[in-house]
């Protein structure tokens, strides 16, 4: 099996690296930026490719490794080549974008979704991080055979999905990786603006973070709640929220709170009716 990439990023070069290394071959790259696939060529030992035949003749396997605005527009690229796309199957990487946008190509061959349910902010983030993630993978049932064989080829784990709410799903995603970069973020300024000599220890939260994740893993999210919410502990949030004075931070706080006590307190009783009323002041 050889595997070509549309898009020379993070996710498409390091999943290539990784491929690199395994039974199935990188045929090389395609991309709009040139130092891109040729860096990406060079670091799968593969071709860097400047045309479409030139990929889709070289590829059994097409992967759209693109931004997702881009994919609609490289399935248009892609059919302006119908005579040498019969029983090729197209991939995408996206999360948030439906199998849909690849409708137009079931016609000649397979098509697919593989989406890595990870972060990768660097090639090198890519490489260390895919093989330890679960892939959820979408498509026809040739597709997704060939889906589970590149994923294990990686060491990653394969999920198949089907029909489930896509946007959700992403969302479920953005939350737990993007926003949780962001409450980290505001949990330091708010350990600056404390007085904290957070230059000298900027890792104190790791810890933290590192041992929640932990405790969320082996107990469970119910039994990883600790904190004043938890306890009740009405003075210790009047405190917070009378010291905090970043605007934006605070409402995040708030937030936070409310969404906390919906999860996992509910209303029963007059402590939790009165944090829910500091929360909402």
């Amino acid at each position: 099996m050889k595997v070509g990439f549309i898009g020379a990023g993070k996710i498409g070069t390091g999943l290539g690296i990784l491929l690199s290394h395994s039974s199935i071959k990188v045929s090389g790259y395609l991309s709009r930026n040139v130092n891109s696939s040729l860096n990406a060529s060079s670091l799968t030992n593969s071709a860097a490719f400047s045309k479409y035949e030139d990929i889709i003749n070289a590829s059994d396997v097409i992967i759209i490794s693109t931004k997702d605005d881009c994919i609609k527009s490289i399935v248009e690229e892609i059919l302006k080549h119908k005579s040498i796309i019969n029983n090729k199957i197209f991939v995408h990487l996206s999360g948030s974008i439906s199998i849909d946008v690849l409708k137009p190509l079931k016609k000649y061959g397979h098509t697919m979704v593989i989406h890595p349910i990870q972060t990768c902010p660097s090639i090198e983030a890519a490489v260390s991080l895919l093989p330890e993630s679960y892939f959820t993978i979408e498509g026809d049932d040739i597709a997704v055979n060939v889906g589970i064989s590149i994923t294990k080829a990686i060491g990653a784990k394969p999920i198949v999905i089907n029909g489930i709410n896509k946007p959700l799903y992403h969302a479920a995603c953005v939350i737990a990786s993007n926003y949780l970069v962001t409450l980290v973020k505001a949990a330091n300024e708010l350990l600056k603006a404390s007085g904290f000599p957070f230059d000298k220890h900027p890792d104190l939260l790791l810890p933290l973070i590192n041992g929640t994740l932990k405790n969320i893993s082996e107990r469970g999210y119910d039994a990883s709640l600790s904190g004043p919410i938890a306890r009740c502990d009405i003075e210790t949030v009047k405190k917070h929220v009378e010291n905090i004075n970043d605007d934006e931070i605070l409402k995040l706080y708030k937030a936070m709170g409310n969404t906390t006590i919906r999860l996992f307190k509910g209303s029963s009783d007059e402590k939790i009716s009165e944090l829910e009323e500091i929360f909402n002041e």
